[in-house]
C-alpha cells in the first residue's frame, strides 16, 4: 500500500504594518504698512424742537462731508449709513418731552493714510462729535494673504519633517489632505492684538520700509497690520 505523506505547509505571510501618517499645522504672519483708513463717525444734535434738531443735524453732516471732500476724497468714498431719532423726557414727568436727539453716521474711506490726522481734525471741527471706529487696512490684502499661505505651508512641511525624523520615520510623497484659512489684514484704532495659542509652526515676516508710520509732526503712529494665514496638512510616513 503506497503511502502518501501529505505535508501541509502553512505560508505565513507578513501583514503590512498599518499605514502611518501625521497631521500638522503651520501659521504665518506678514506685517505690512496700511495704505487706507476707514473712519466711522457720527453727528449728534439736540433741540427741544424735532424739526430744529434735524435741521441742525443735516447742516452738521453737510459740513463734515464738505470737510472730507476738501481733502480730495471722492464722493463714492463718503456715505451716510445710519440715522436715529430719540426723545429725552423730564425726570419728574416721563410723559413730557424735554428735547429730541438726532444722530446720523458717516463712513469715510481714506485712501491716503498720510492725510489721516488732517481728516480727523477737519471733521471734528466741522461738527462730528462721535468717533465710532478707525480701521486701518491694506488694499493688497489678497497678495499678502497668498504670500502668508505660502509661508505657512513651508512651516508645516518643516514641522512634519522634524517630527517624523524624531520618531525614526520620514515623510513620503505629497500631502494627501490640505486645509487652509486666512485672517487678519486690518486693525482698529486702539484695539489690542491677541496671540493665538496653538501647537503650530509659526513664521513672521516683516514687509515694508523701516518707517514707523509717524509723520513729521504727527501724533498718530500707524504702525503695521498683520496679514496671517493658517494651514493644516496631512502626510504619509514610513520608516527611514
Amino acid at each position: 500500500m503506497t503511502r502518501y505523506l501529505v505535508v501541509i505547509a502553512t505560508l505565513l505571510i507578513a501583514q503590512p504594518a498599518l499605514a502611518q501618517n501625521i497631521s500638522v499645522t503651520g501659521d504665518a504672519s506678514i506685517m505690512v504698512m496700511p495704505d487706507r483708513v476707514n473712519l466711522s463717525l457720527g453727528v449728534e444734535s439736540r433741540h427741544q424742537s424735532l424739526v430744529a434738531a434735524k435741521a441742525e443735524n443735516d447742516a452738521g453732516v453737510r459740513k463734515v462731508i464738505d470737510a472730507a471732500r476738501a481733502l480730495g476724497i471722492a464722493p463714492a468714498d463718503i456715505q451716510t449709513d445710519y440715522m436715529q431719532v430719540t426723545m429725552r423726557y423730564d425726570n419728574n414727568a416721563e410723559t413730557i418731552i424735554n428735547h429730541y436727539v438726532v444722530t446720523k453716521d458717516v463712513q469715510i474711506l481714506l485712501r491716503n493714510v498720510d492725510q489721516f490726522e488732517e481728516l480727523l481734525s477737519r471733521v471734528l471741527l466741522a461738527g462730528a462729535n462721535h468717533i465710532y471706529d478707525v480701521d486701518f487696512s491694506t488694499s493688497e490684502l489678497r497678495k499678502h494673504r497668498d504670500a502668508a499661505r505660502a509661508l505657512a505651508m513651508k512651516a508645516a512641511q518643516e514641522k512634519a519633517n522634524d517630527l517624523a525624523g524624531a520618531a525614526g520615520l520620514k515623510v513620503v510623497g505629497t500631502p494627501y489632505d490640505v486645509g487652509t484659512s486666512s485672517y487678519g489684514g486690518g486693525a482698529s484704532y486702539g484695539r489690542r492684538s491677541r496671540g493665538y495659542g496653538s501647537m503650530s509652526q509659526n513664521v513672521v515676516q516683516d514687509i515694508g520700509s523701516g518707517s514707523n508710520g509717524i509723520g513729521a509732526d504727527g501724533t498718530v503712529a500707524l504702525g503695521k497690520i498683520s496679514v496671517t494665514a493658517s494651514v493644516s496638512v496631512s502626510y504619509r510616513l514610513q520608516p527611514q
